[in-house]
């Protein structure tokens, strides 16, 4: 009897040993496993951390003029592509792509942020276009595809604009003096002008029509669009002259 028991045990261990590699078999062809690492493998990211961004193509501009706000920019998929880990130039990186994709970021900028023209002078956030290139200093956060934004540097050869606060002295025709924090005097040539379109924060009071209490006074550039030069018309050619009768007379006789 015992026998019989401990060959039926036998039996069953075999046959739950059998069913289990069954099932692997069968998990190893529902799922792939080579093809899932060789996915794995391919999907290459850049880590978090403190990095130096060079050369980074602005894709999509602020849709605001102050901080906070983003900017979208793309690195593009070169092999002399770098990025320095921490900001030290002495510790570049290669870049990280998929692929031949380019690498997509957004570029957070916040008030701390330091904007800067191409000359390391004070840039605003309206300098920074489409199309321009910058340099990011900033934090790569968890996601892989947002930068903290520490320094901003603009690449593109224009004039930035500057912030400037302190107390009207005294006003001219052509602008007023502008008494700075620290003394400095500054004139400031008046872009109130005929033409000019302007963004004026204020109370207005509907009944006199007018605007006190003014907060801000936003001026856009003028932009002059130049017409396009009109062509002239061709002269029309001068209408053939009507053969005369011996003319035709004569082609007559030729056959024409």
């Amino acid at each position: 009897m015992r026998t019989k028991i401990k060959i039926i045990t036998q039996i069953l261990a075999l046959s739950s040993l059998f069913a289990l590699f069954g099932f692997i078999a069968m998990a190893t062809q529902d799922l792939p496993l080579t093809a899932a690492a060789d996915k794995v493998a391919s999907l290459k990211i850049l880590t978090a951390g403190f990095y130096q961004f060079n050369n980074l193509e602005i894709f999509k501009s602020p849709t605001v003029d102050e901080p906070p706000a983003t900017i979208e920019v793309i690195q593009k998929n070169e092999k002399s592509c770098i990025v320095y880990e921490n900001g030290k130039t002495n510790s570049p990186l290669p870049c990280v792509f998929n692929g031949n994709e380019n690498s997509n970021y957004v570029v957070q900028i916040e008030e701390r942020t330091t904007l800067l023209g191409s000359n390391q002078e004070p840039a605003l956030l309206s300098d920074f276009a489409a199309g321009d290139h910058i340099n990011v200093l900033g934090w790569l956060l968890a996601d892989s595809k947002t930068i903290r934004a520490a320094v901003v540097r603009s690449l593109a050869s224009k004039d930035f604009h500057q912030s400037f606060s302190g107390t009207i002295k005294n006003v001219t025709s052509d602008g007023f003096v502008l008494v700075l924090s620290n003394g400095d005097k500054i004139a400031v040539k008046t872009p109130i002008v005929e033409g000019a379109q302007i963004t004026i924060k204020g109370v207005f009071d509907k009944a006199s029509n007018i605007v006190s209490n003014v907060l801000s006074i936003f001026i856009k550039p003028i932009i002059t669009l130049e017409a396009p030069p009109v062509e002239k018309p061709e002269a029309a050619p001068a209408p053939a002259k009507t053969p005369s009768t011996l003319f035709k007379n004569f082609l007559k006789v030729f056959g024409l």
